[in-house]
């Protein structure tokens, strides 16, 4: 009862004028945490607890701040009040039992091990087993000390004086996470492109009208191999309407990543999910190709767009999933597929995997093989390409050279990259067949 007065106590003077937050989160379970309060502190020297924190806190990443106080120690409480901890730290002392037939039992544990009980009978001194599923309830004199309900902080503070010391807190925390939904129409020519930030709250702690900020881009981290959590614990109207202007972040870049800032303050609770528009609805104009990589079992229907203001996009566009939807004849939407796409910045090329083309068939075969040498060999390649549909199709037929192969020769033109990746430009008639073949050369 002492420890818990002792708790509301220290709670009282945590106040919550100018109190404030913000978090940043980062992509692969990172987030930043910033709060500012006030804290009502006697001259010298006093202990205070902080529970107002995640529960996938590192602590060792904990900065605090304030004019003149110093934190002489902190500890992180993290062996929270449950059944198993209690009972473990009641082993060797006086408990009393209370079984489902409504038998009473008193005696010293020995034991726990979360299926069972074992005690030493008073006056009895037997040993009793007493099987988890036929206790009622277990008296136990006290909560033991040392026990916390909420992950805590404890600090050792120093003031110079008696007085109310603002207070800002920094850390690194894992459990928010983020990610971009890319929700598009398609019309054959253009891409209505919508796109939503989808952020989870796994913290293990609810957030009032905080400031975000997220940050697209991989940021190198250093994770201890038994846990990513910090000490080992994871636990886990109308009118208005038109009158309020819609959430909307703000993007810049920041240091060698780019940063998305929301204009108004939001809320978390925990263990929710919340969506955001990351951008305003774009018109993309993007372009339908078919490709077949060589010794693939499919060919893919792909859609291509080139991210510049000029095709209508422009904006760095973090990693997410594009899910591209088309109208039917009956005005309705219908799902044509989804993609994955890694972060890419402005003015380069995002190419969309919607499935493989049903009425394209393509196959790839060695016809023939030769060693030239010990240290040269070489390849006929054959691919074969059959348009089932009703109309003429163009596919691009992609090859990956290694830094050890070339072409010696080929029955089509082809294009190479800057990565030795050839490109061969083919149109196949409707019911028709296309063959044709390339030599590869390998020189070790």
């Amino acid at each position: 009862m002492k420890h818990i007065l002792l708790v509301l106590a220290l709670s009282m003077v945590l106040l919550p004028l100018a109190a404030e937050e913000w978090i940043t989160i980062y992509n692969d379970d990172l987030s930043l945490v910033r709060s500012r309060f006030e804290l009502d502190l006697q001259a010298g020297r006093q202990e205070y607890n902080f529970d107002d924190i995640t529960s996938r806190i590192e602590p060792a990443s904990v900065i605090v701040t304030g004019g003149g106080i110093r934190v002489a120690e902190q500890n992180y409480e993290f062996d929270l009040a449950g059944k198993h901890q209690i009972m473990m730290k009641y082993l060797d002392r006086e408990v009393n039992v209370v079984t489902k037939d409504q038998s009473k039992l008193s005696g010293t544990l020995k034991f726990f091990d979360g299926g069972s009980i074992g005690i030493i009978e008073n006056g009895t001194g037997k040993l009793l087993v007493i099987a988890d599923g036929e206790t009622q309830w277990i008296q136990l004199a006290e909560l033991p000390a040392n026990f916390y309900t909420k992950p805590t902080l404890h600090w050792s503070l120093i003031a110079p004086k008696k007085a109310k010391y603002p207070v800002q807190m920094t850390y690194l925390s894992g459990g928010f996470s983020w990610d971009v939904t890319y929700n598009t129409v398609w019309d054959e020519k253009t891409l209505l492109l919508n796109s939503w930030v989808t952020i989870n709250n796994r913290s293990g702690r609810a957030f009032n009208d905080v400031n975000l900020k997220l940050i697209a881009g991989d940021v190198n981290k250093v994770y201890d191999s038994y846990s990513k959590s910090g000490m080992g614990y994871d636990r886990m109207s109308a009118g208005m309407a038109m009158e309020e202007a819609a959430p909307s972040f703000e993007e810049k870049v920041f240091h060698d990543f780019h940063m998305y800032t929301l204009d108004q303050k939001v809320s978390f609770a925990n263990n929710q999910t919340k969506q955001l528009e990351l951008y305003p609805p774009q018109n993309v104009s993007a372009r339908s190709e078919y490709e077949y990589p060589v010794y693939a079992s499919a060919v893919k229907s792909m859609i291509k767009f080139k991210n510049t203001t000029e095709s209508g996009a422009g904006k760095p566009m973090p990693k997410g999933t594009i899910k591209v939807y088309k109208q039917d004849t009956d005005s309705n939407l219908e799902f044509i597929g989804e993609d994955r796409i890694n972060h890419t910045s402005k003015n380069e090329e995002v190419a969309i995997n919607t499935g493989n083309a049903f009425d394209l068939v393509a196959s790839t075969r060695v016809k023939e093989q030769k060693q030239i040498s010990n240290r040269i060999t070489e390849r006929l390649i054959q691919v074969t390409l059959k348009n089932n549909s009703a109309t003429k199709k163009s596919i691009n037929v992609t090859h990956q050279l290694s830094t050890s192969t070339s072409l010696t020769a080929s029955d089509l033109k082809y294009t190479k990259d800057n990565n030795d990746k050839l490109t061969f430009a083919t149109e196949v008639a409707p019911d028709k067949e296309l063959i044709f073949t390339f030599r590869e050369r390998s020189e070790y």
